[in-house]
């Protein structure tokens, strides 16, 4: 017999990496407007599972297994109901083959979902959170700070979603058209938070959800090579995504270990991933219009194109955040923008707007913050400063491998004081 918590470890990685997925493929059988019943079937499933596995065996294709299980328990719970009883209850097989494509049509179920996930009839922030919810896997928490939000706040945004679903009569395809060009923006942004998501965890054991940054790719690659899809804005997304995965090889050292930018092996950075990022970046430049899709672009490229921390060109990079700055004000875009500065006015020159940018508080209960407020405190050989800033960041991270990281800093800076005082 199989243990017991290494199944339920195993069913848990089946979640966060299939889960989307098996929703997707529900609902292109099901509908959108039964996407409560599907996502409680998978949950059921997923349970199912820990029940069973241990003593029957994990079967040969689990992913398959609790699709079915799945798609059992929402034709038992449609019949319940007393609805779509003429369901025809045939062998249900999972499988990666696409639906026949139509004109104006992608055919990639997640895409499909996400589409209808972004349906006009939903309100903007609420179209984001439910997709993140429903294809990304994302828990209700580390959607909330995604947003920089709360838990309650974010519940509401996924409740509200699902109702317009249930009741709004969306369909389960990719727009044509005008509606296309209304959605695509909530559909690049939940690919961005997605990829975002994957390339920095906010929570669990992983450094890097290569399943997430994967899939916002993919998918992005995809609507980079359909016509209706094919926008400026969506080969600049595509590019971004190139660009930070290309550092991916050199992130994680051979203990498993997060490494910063300035700790990376340069060498190691995946070359060809680079250059499908510039082929993306040419093609975005096509239209007239400039996103900020395309700037953070132009900030990823300058860092894959330096041959280390010390020659990146931190003034264009400043260049690019202020143009950021004057699309939209971000807490965070600031952020980035001041530890921009530091690299080339120095510790104080960042701390003193570290301080401003902390005014307002959104940025208070942002573990990244803490973190690069911390990292320019120790620079300027303010250790006791340091330490308490790490504490803070360590209290509000939630993934394992950043508090490995932010403990090993507070450990070393203890070292250096005891050092310092001898």
């Amino acid at each position: 017999m199989e243990q017991t918590s290494e199944i339920n470890t195993f069913v848990g990685h089946l979640f966060r990496h299939h889960a989307g997925k098996m929703a997707a493929v529900l609902s292109r059988k099901f509908g959108v407007s039964n996407i409560d019943l599907i996502e409680d079937a998978i949950q059921d499933a997923m349970i199912t599972a820990m029940k069973r596995w241990p003593f029957a065996g994990t079967p040969d294709n689990p992913t398959a297994w609790l699709t079915q299980v799945a798609k059992n328990s929402v034709i038992d719970k449609l019949r319940r109901d007393q609805r779509n009883l003429a369901i025809e209850d045939r062998e249900f097989v999972y499988e990666d083959t696409p639906i026949t494509q139509f004109e104006g049509e992608i055919g990639d179920d997640q895409l499909r979902l996400i589409f209808a996930c972004c349906h006009p009839t939903i309100s903007p922030d609420s179209q984001v959170a439910l997709t993140l919810k429903i294809v990304g896997g994302f828990s209700v928490g580390e959607i909330a700070r995604a947003f920089l939000s709360n838990e309650a706040s974010v519940a509401k945004l996924i409740t509200r979603a699902k109702t317009s679903l249930k009741t709004g009569g969306v369909p389960f395809e990719i727009p044509s058209g005008n509606e296309i060009a209304e959605r695509l923006s909530a559909v690049h942004k939940v690919l961005y938070l997605m990829f975002n998501e994957g390339y920095s965890p906010t929570a669990g054991s992983e450094p890097i959800r290569s399943d997430l940054c994967s899939e916002a790719m993919r998918l992005a690659e995809n609507m980079s090579h359909h016509r209706s899809t094919s926008t400026p804005q969506t080969h600049a997304l595509a590019a971004l995504f190139c660009f930070h995965a290309a550092r991916f090889p050199a992130r994680v050292n051979s203990d498993g270990e997060m490494l910063l930018l300035g700790d990376q092996d340069r060498s190691a950075w995946d070359r060809e991933l680079i250059g499908r990022g510039l082929d993306h970046m040419m093609a975005s430049a096509r239209g007239n219009e400039i996103s900020d899709y395309h700037i953070e672009a132009e900030v990823a490229s300058i860092h894959a194109a330096a041959a280390s921390i010390e020659a990146t060109d931190w003034p264009r990079i400043v260049e690019c955040y202020d143009l950021l700055q004057k699309r939209k004000y971000s807490p965070i875009a600031e952020l980035n923008r001041v530890i921009a500065i530091g690299h080339i006015e120095g510790p104080e020159a960042a701390l003193s707007r570290f301080d401003r940018l902390a005014i307002d508080g959104r940025l208070d209960k942002y573990c990244l913050y803490h973190g690069a407020r911390a990292h320019f405190l120790a620079a300027a050989s303010k250790f006791e400063e340091a330490i308490a800033a790490y504490d803070k960041a360590l209290s509000l991270s939630y993934n394992e491998t950043t508090r490995r990281v932010i403990s090993n800093r507070i450990a070393d800076l203890k070292e250096a004081m005891n050092e310092y005082t001898i």
